[in-house]
């Protein structure tokens, strides 16, 4: 019996761990993975993020994650100008190391 209770203990565990990893990420996270794109690639502080939205989400079927319509305008701290980018993209959004990071391909 402890051995059948360790075996159902072990499943029950990874089931919950594939869970976890099966759902598209909540909008704050989206949002702050897409302030975090913005600030690494446009080598710019990201200031505020208005406007966000994240729509048809499907999991990604060429890498790893899930690919998101994504609208908003980044607001970029340019030199001490408030630049806004407005962002209309199909982007993917995958987990690495516990936080979701969105890739523009």
């Amino acid at each position: 019996m402890r051995n059948d209770m360790k075996a159902w203990t072990l499943a029950a565990a990874a089931a919950l761990t594939l869970t976890a990893c099966s759902s598209k990420p909540a909008e704050e996270q989206a949002k702050q993975a897409l302030a975090d794109l913005m600030a690494q690639s446009a080598s710019a502080p990201v200031v505020t993020i208005d406007g966000f939205t994240l729509t048809g989400c499907t999991r990604a079927e060429d890498a790893d994650g899930y690919r998101c319509d994504t609208r908003g305008t980044v607001i970029l701290d340019m030199m001490g100008n408030r630049v806004p980018l407005p962002v209309d993209k199909n982007l993917r959004y995958a987990k690495a190391n516990g936080a979701w990071r969105a890739h523009a391909q």
